[in-house]
């Protein structure tokens, strides 16, 4: 059982720590300077429960277990020893002259790995440990690679959950004619993605669009505030629709990555003219149906933000309606949907779908058509269907400049110590007081601005959590495993906010101030907000800046002051 000679002895400790059990000395010891010559660092136990101790006192790679032993048994032994391994994969290879099945089965049943009959050869010895090595070696790279994953999917959830709270109280909070628009929306994942933005014109008439962003969560949560801001404000203002689609195309050129854009289509109807004025860009085509049939309205321009600049008019159609007619708009995700045996819904479903349900709403059986083909298969795209009658969606005409509050106010408030923990409900706080009368249509924008701010001060100006740990998903879930540590043990010291708010002539201003009572952060470490939409860190400060019309830090980063204006009812 003596190595070969010739071959020099690996350093110590480089293959790792091995455990020897054995009651006989002279077997450890023998053991012991064949595993030492191959690389190992050796502890070594005389019997199972000192090889317990052992290996709760040292961080062990691979056991080599006799099985008759007095005090423990090396099956007693190797079962209170994968036990405490856990998750991590440690070889146990049993050394024993035992041969019968029985035995066999009691040392495998217990956990035991591999087996090395007594007397053994250095070679077959070298072998097994070879073979344990590569076993565990992947075993490893199995665990840290689910690790890796785990995290990502609780980072990605974290982020749908930012991106869906976004889009509930600031996108979809402005929309208008909910009542009359029929509007599906289903998610593939946790919240869906898709935009759906509503508003009147002046002249009482009609703007809908419909969005999709390449991507999906907290990337195109934040590209679809600037479209938001852009549609209503303009639309409050009477804005022809190519310049509307134009400058949404300008400002996610600029924002966004290059890889990134919206696919969308826009329909207009002006309150009494008869005319309904169409725009696609990449999405599917649009159906207008009624009594005379259906027109299909096909995609005649490039999606949302691939080029500085938009061509002409002439991918706008001016297509003639009447009141017993509707518009169905879809996004992609409805024409892929996936049935069991793996057919998609398509365009020909929509087609028949037409044909029956001519002269009343289509939605409703569009949904029970749905539901049939998918039968509970789970989609890999966010649905979204609207559906706009051609009459009975006009509003309100020639709506006041300046709507809104008359007078300004101020308010404040202060948490402190264990108050700190629960993030602060500052509508409804607002809104008992009646200082949000006239200013809903930023109620959402003002949460997001004041939550944001508020975790930035809490985590790095009193917790002093670099931001930088989130570089990756290790990083990540270390920063959110801190962050609960250090919530749990107590918080010291305070965060103060105060809101104040101005009428303007043609609309107002919000100046949201959050300082701390920490040392602040480095707000020189900030980076353009088009940079920081593609790192996993910074990307609440860049929601924030993307919202208001400036942001400053004073006092070292432990004051911040965000001014959010609009004009109209749009931010600016």
């Amino acid at each position: 059982m003596s190595p070969p000679p010739g071959n020099p002895p690996l350093p110590a400790s480089s293959r790792g720590t091995a455990l020897v059990v054995d009651d006989s000395p002279a077997n450890r010891g023998l053991l012991e300077a064949l595993l030492q010559r191959e690389g190992f660092a050796t502890v070594c136990a005389e019997n199972g429960l000192e090889a317990v101790e052992r290996f709760s006192a040292d961080n062990v790679d691979m056991v080599f277990m006799d099985v008759m032993m007095p005090v423990m048994d090396g099956i007693e032994a190797c079962r209170r020893i994968k036990a405490l391994a856990g998750e991590r994969f440690v070889p146990v290879i049993f050394l024993t002259a035992l041969k019968d099945d029985d035995s066999m089965w009691r040392c495998t049943e217990a956990g035991g790995d591999d087996f090395l009959g007594k007397p053994f050869s250095f070679a077959a010895l070298n072998s097994r440990v070879r073979a344990m090595e590569r076993i565990r070696d992947l075993n490893r790279r199995l665990v840290e690679q689910h690790r890796m994953l785990t995290c990502a999917h609780e980072r990605d959830l974290l982020e749908q959950q930012l991106a869906e709270r976004i889009f509930n109280r600031v996108v979809a909070a402005r929309n208008v004619a909910t009542d009359r628009i029929g509007v599906l929306q289903r998610p593939a994942t946790l919240f869906c993605g898709d935009l759906v933005l509503t508003a009147h014109l002046p002249d009482g008439g009609l703007r809908v669009l419909v969005g999709d962003f390449t991507g999906h969560g907290l990337g195109a949560a934040i590209g679809a505030l600037p479209v938001t801001e852009i549609f209503h404000s303009m639309s409050w203002d009477g804005a022809r629709d190519t310049d509307l689609l134009a400058e949404i195309n300008r400002r996610l050129f600029e924002l966004l990555p290059a890889d990134r854009f919206m696919a969308a289509c826009m329909a207009t109807l002006p309150a009494r003219d008869g005319e309904l004025r169409f725009w696609n860009g990449g999405m599917p085509c649009a159906l207008l149906s009624g009594p005379r049939g259906r027109r299909v309205l096909s995609s005649r321009s490039l999606p949302l933000g691939i080029l500085p600049e938009l061509p002409g008019d002439g991918a706008l159609e001016r297509v003639p309606v009447q009141g017993d007619e509707r518009l169905l708009m879809v996004s992609d995700g409805l024409l892929e949907a996936e049935g069991l045996d793996g057919t998609m819904f398509g365009e020909a479903a929509l087609y028949s779908l037409m044909e029956t349900a001519v002269g009343g709403p289509l939605l409703p059986e569009l949904v029970r058509t749905l539901d049939a083909h998918c039968a509970g298969v789970e989609q890999r795209d966010d649905i979204t269907v609207v559906e706009i009658p051609m009459d009975g969606v006009s509003g309100p005409r020639a709506h006041g400049k300046g709507a809104g509050m008359t007078d300004g106010w101020r308010w404040s408030m202060e948490w402190a110590d264990r108050r700190l923990v629960g993030a602060p409900a500052v509508l409804e706080a607002l809104r008992p007081l009646g200082l949000l009368d006239g200013l809903e249509a930023h109620a959402g924008a003002l949460e997001v601005i004041v939550s944001e701010l508020y975790a930035n001060a809490l985590e790095h100006g009193l917790m002093r959590l670099p931001s930088t740990m989130k570089v990756d998903s290790d990083g990540f879930d270390a920063y959110y495993t801190e962050r609960a540590r250090r919530l749990a043990e107590g918080v010291r010291g305070s965060i103060a906010l105060e809101l104040s708010y101005e009428p303007l002539d043609d609309g107002g201003q919000l100046v949201v101030r959050i300082s701390d009572s920490g040392r602040g952060f480095d707000p020189g470490t900030l980076v353009p907000v088009e940079e920081a939409l593609l790192r996993p860190w910074g990307r609440g400060i860049a929601l924030v800046r993307e919202l208001c019309e400036s942001l400053e830090f004073f006092a070292g980063g432990s004051l911040a002051e965000a001014v959010y204006r609009w004009q109209g009812s749009r931010a600016v």
